[in-house]
């Protein structure tokens, strides 16, 4: 099974491979982080519309609520991930869950990617669909 971070959600849906994310996992932040990524394309970027953003935004948040969440999360474990690899908690977070859950953890994020590999099985997004 696999734990999707925000930024493997936004691909993934956006290429409208979905089938993958309404059977794994992600966290709860995860939330908060597309509704943030959505933001900043309206905002910062002045990439869309409000209206534009209200249509990705909405599908977004239909899948993040119908996958699978840890039902506890380890805060302490969480932020010795995040002091000793110099990432947020928030990174680290997605690190400790899937380690504490058994899960791979896919992210399009590189440097989370790079270093979640040192304590859990990681896939980039587009790894998910490659043939072999």
């Amino acid at each position: 099974m696999n734990l999707f971070d925000s930024s493997a959600i936004i691909n993934l849906c956006g290429e409208r491979k979905i089938d993958r994310l309404l059977e794994g996992w992600t966290l709860n932040l995860a939330f908060y982080e597309l509704g943030n990524a959505v933001w900043r394309q309206v905002h910062i970027r002045k990439g869309m519309a409000i209206d534009e953003a209200n249509m990705i935004l909405d599908p977004l948040v239909e899948i993040f609520r119908r996958m699978n969440k840890p039902k506890k999360e380890d805060a302490l474990k969480t932020l010795e991930i995040a002091i000793k690899e110099g990432l947020t908690y928030y990174d680290a977070a997605y690190i400790n869950a899937a380690v504490e859950n058994s899960l791979t953890l896919v992210t399009d994020d590189e440097q989370l990617y790079k270093i979640s590999k040192k304590y859990v099985k990681t896939a980039k997004s587009d790894e998910l669909y490659q043939v072999f």
